[in-house]
């Protein structure tokens, strides 16, 4: 596999907006054609790319380590783009787009007789220059998850993953690693020999497999939403009635999908879901946030209740351009939770800061780490040490703890 700068080739016609072209080395089509399409996303897979984006009357472009490269040397026209959407989703997408509604969705591609390249698709209308075009992202997908062990996570955040019940919950930006960490921990209870776990997952959609992860005493049922069952909170409902011991929930979007897994979380069930927040404090903020203003704070004591780990995640970009994780946890003991419980509601934000400065790990810890042994740019530290829970301005590089919490009001002036 070659290097990106030794994919960038000259392209030909000398577009100024086909600068930094990578070349596939696919012989391009005069048109929209489903096996040159198909050979494309082959070859972003093996070249780790991450994503590969069609607009109608632009080139194909593709992320890697985090960096644009347009694919062709051809605009692709509206039509082109709607024929590429019914590849993917079938002959009534350009009706359901004409509708207003996007459309998510998975694509495979088969390689050999027992091999899945696999896809997680977004489709939508756009804007394009004299009609109406669209928008496809479509995002690679390993087929099986990594160990944990590849993952290289930190000793106390690996050893509070896997809980007999509870709620944990993943967060970070799309794109950031959010279903590889949870793949990855599913995986690890999959492999246990002494597991006896049944585990039912509801995706939209469905993005790593476990078709090949060895197991003898742990089964796993996974679910579309849209395909197998009509939502998220439809799901949880579901896995009530069918003595799951973990649930995997792809999203806590709305408040019936949040009710019910706090209900799930509190009868005994091990839940793992994800949000698209940036720190602890804001998680917990947003997760009460889609309820009726009279019912947060007890919305927020049944959060409580039932969590014990928040895990926010973002990529950064490495001098070797590529990208490397940054993590800001808490692990929720009761003492945590009877700091926030005893805390008023506005002030929950507050108090969790001074948690994860004193009992958990802030995102920017990882990243002066890694500014400070140079594997980050001056650039990319200014750009995210705002990020996620600050620092005390006693302690820059994180080295120390801060000076023990032994009230909520001692957090919140944190």
């Amino acid at each position: 596999m070659g290097s990106l700068v030794t994919l960038q080739k000259t392209p030909v016609p000398d577009d100024p907006e086909l600068i930094g072209f990578l070349d596939t080395g696919l012989a391009e089509p005069p048109t929209f054609d489903r096996d040159w399409f198909d050979r494309l996303l082959l070859w972003a897979t093996d070249h780790r790319v991450s994503d590969v984006t069609i607009q109608a009357g632009n080139f194909v472009f593709v992320e890697r380590y985090g960096r644009l490269a347009p694919v062709t040397r051809r605009r692709w026209t509206a039509a082109e783009a709607y024929r590429c959407a019914q590849a993917i989703y079938g002959d009534n997408a350009p009706s359901q787009l004409a509708r207003g509604e996007d459309i998510d969705c998975s694509y495979e591609i088969r390689r050999g007789r027992h091999e899945l390249a696999r896809y997680r698709a977004n489709l939508v209308a756009a804007r394009a220059a004299r009609e109406r075009g669209l928008e496809i992202t479509l995002r690679t997908l390993p087929t099986t998850p990594p160990t944990l062990d590849s993952l290289d996570l930190p000793a106390d955040l690996r050893a509070h993953l896997v809980f007999e019940q509870g709620l944990v919950i993943v967060t970070g930006p799309t794109g950031s690693g959010k279903t590889t960490l949870l793949g990855a921990i599913v995986r690890h209870l999959l492999e246990q020999p002494d597991s006896h776990r049944k585990i039912i997952t509801y995706e939209a959609p469905i993005e790593f497999v476990y078709d090949r992860v060895p197991r003898s005493h742990a089964l796993i049922a996974q679910h579309e939403i849209g395909d197998h069952i009509k939502s998220f909170a439809a799901g949880v409902r579901n896995s009530l009635r069918r003595k799951p011991m973990v649930i995997l929930v792809g999203e806590s979007r709305d408040a019936e999908t949040i009710d019910a897994m706090i209900l799930a979380a509190q009868t005994g069930h091990l839940v793992y879901t994800t949000a698209h927040t940036n720190s602890v404090p804001e998680t917990l903020n947003r997760l009460v946030e889609p309820f009726p203003v009279q019912e947060r704070e007890g919305r927020m004591a049944g959060l409580l209740e039932s969590l014990r780990l928040i895990v926010t995640q973002r990529l950064v970009r490495t001098t070797d351009g590529r990208r490397t994780p940054v993590r800001e946890y808490l692990h929720f003991t009761t003492a945590e939770k009877d700091a926030l419980a005893d805390a008023p509601l506005r002030q929950i934000a507050r108090v969790a800061r001074g948690l994860v400065r004193a009992k958990g790990r802030p995102l920017t810890t990882d990243l002066n780490a890694l500014h400070v042994a140079g594997r980050i740019s001056d650039e990319e530290h200014h750009h995210y040490r705002e990020v996620g829970t600050q620092l005390d301005p006693l302690d820059p590089l994180g080295g120390a703890a801060v000076r023990p919490v032994s009230s909520p009001e001692d957090i919140a002036d944190g």
